[in-house]
C-alpha cells in the first residue's frame, strides 16, 4: 500500500505505447492482473488468493484507461459515469470508548484466551464473501453492479490450497445501475466459476503464541493498513486460530500504531462485532482499513477498505467501499 504512488508510475510508463491496438492492449491488461503483487521487500513465493490494495488499484487504472489516450485502452462501450460500490456499513460509536484500540483489544484477548476449544472445532473448506473494485466477470470489468464472490479453499495436510470461486447475485443501488447491468450482458460472456490451486505459501499458524508475532510480520508492510491487508487478511483465508491464537493476534494488533476503535457494528452476513480502524493512503486517495472482531470469541469476521475521497480517475464517489472480506467459515 505504501508503495502504491510507485507501482502507478511503473504502470502508466509500461502502457504508454504509440499505436497499441485493442489486442495487445487485452492481452497487456490480462499480464498486469495476472501478475504476482509487489511491495519491495523480499518475500515468501506465494501467491496471495486475495487481490489487495495496490493490485486492485494498479487494475483499475488500467481497466478505466485513465489519463492514457483514447487509441490504448479502450473503455467498454457500455460505460457508467460512476463505479457501482457497496453501501457503507453503519458504524455506531460507544460513549467512553477508548480512543485507541489496545485497551480494547487487550481485554477481548484476557477473555478469549481462557476459552476451550476442542482440536478439529473448525474443519472443512475456509469459505468467505469477497468484493473489490476489480471484480472481472466473463472477462469484462464490472462497474455498473457489486458482484460479490463465493470463496471455498480447502487446505491439505502439506499446506498447499485447492480453491474454487463463484459469482454471487449482482448488486444494485438504483435502476440506472441494473439497467446499465442488462446493457452490459449484451456484450459479454456469462459468468465463469474459476477455480486453482495454491502452495504452501507461509504455512500454518503457530501453535505457540509467542510465536504468531513473527508469523504475522511475514510479508507484512510496516504500516499497518497493509499489515491488515497484506497480513492479517491473508492468512487468516487459510488459517485457523485456536482462542489462543487469537488473543495473540489481538495484542498484536493493539500495538500497531494510529488502530483505533471505530465502534460497534453489524458485518455484511448479519453478525455483531466491534470495528478497528486505521487511516492509510491507497495512491494518493485517504482510505480506511477497517477490521471486525467478535468480542466474544476474538474471530475476525470482516475486513473493509473505504475510499474516504472520491476519486475521478476510478470513477468513484467516496466514502465508498472499494474492497472487502467477509469470513463465514474457518
Amino acid at each position: 500500500m505504501h508503495e502504491i504512488d510507485r507501482s502507478l508510475a511503473e504502470l502508466e510508463s509500461r502502457i504508454r505505447k504509440s499505436h497499441m491496438v485493442q489486442p495487445e492492449a487485452d492481452a497487456l491488461f490480462q499480464r498486469i492482473v495476472q501478475e504476482p503483487r509487489y511491495t519491495g521487500r523480499s518475500r515468501a513465493k506465494w501467491k496471495s488468493p486475495f487481490r489487495v490494495s495496490v493490485l486492485a488499484v494498479s487494475v483499475a487504472v488500467v481497466a478505466g484507461a485513465l489519463l492514457i489516450g483514447p487509441d490504448l485502452l479502450q473503455r467498454p462501450s457500455v460505460d457508467p459515469a460512476v463505479a457501482a460500490t457497496p453501501k457503507l456499513l453503519t458504524v455506531h460509536m460507544v460513549a467512553g470508548e477508548s480512543a485507541t484500540a489496545a485497551k480494547d483489544l487487550e481485554g477481548i484477548a484476557r477473555r478469549v484466551e481462557k476459552l476451550r476449544e476442542p482440536r478439529g472445532t473448525e474443519s472443512g473448506p475456509f469459505i468467505q464473501e469477497t468484493w473489490s473494485l476489480t471484480t472481472r466477470i466473463g472477462g469484462t470489468q464490472i462497474t455498473s453492479a457489486v458482484v460479490p464472490e463465493r470463496r471455498e479453499t480447502v487446505k491439505k495436510p502439506d499446506g498447499t490450497t485447492t480453491w474454487s470461486v463463484k459469482a454471487q447475485k449482482p448488486q444494485f443501488q438504483n435502476d440506472e445501475q441494473r439497467s446499465l447491468w442488462e446493457r452490459q450482458w449484451e456484450a459479454i460472456e456469462e459468468p465463469v466459476d474459476r477455480s486453482g490451486t495454491g502452495d504452501a505459501g507461509y504455512g500454518d499458524a503457530p501453535l505457540d503464541p509467542a510465536e504468531m508475532e513473527a508469523w504475522l510480520d511475514q510479508g507484512a508492510p510496516e504500516d499497518t493498513a497493509g499489515f491488515i491487508s497484506e497480513s492479517v487478511v491473508d492468512k487468516l483465508m487459510t488459517n485457523h486460530l485456536d482462542p489462543e491464537q487469537r488473543a495473540a493476534l489481538l495484542r498484536v494488533l493493539g500495538k500497531k500504531e494510529g488502530l483505533t476503535t471505530a465502534g460497534e457494528v453489524t458485518d455484511r452476513a448479519g453478525r455483531q462485532g466491534v470495528a478497528y480502524a486505521v487511516k492509510g493512503n491507497s495512491g494518493s486517495i485517504p482510505a480506511e482499513h477497517m477490521l471486525i472482531v467478535d468480542p466474544e470469541n476474538g474471530k475476525i469476521l470482516a475486513y473493509e477498505e473505504i475510499f474516504l475521497e472520491s476519486s475521478s480517475a476510478m470513477k468513484v464517489e467516496g466514502p465508498a467501499v472499494v474492497n472487502y472480506v467477509t469470513f463465514l467459515k474457518g
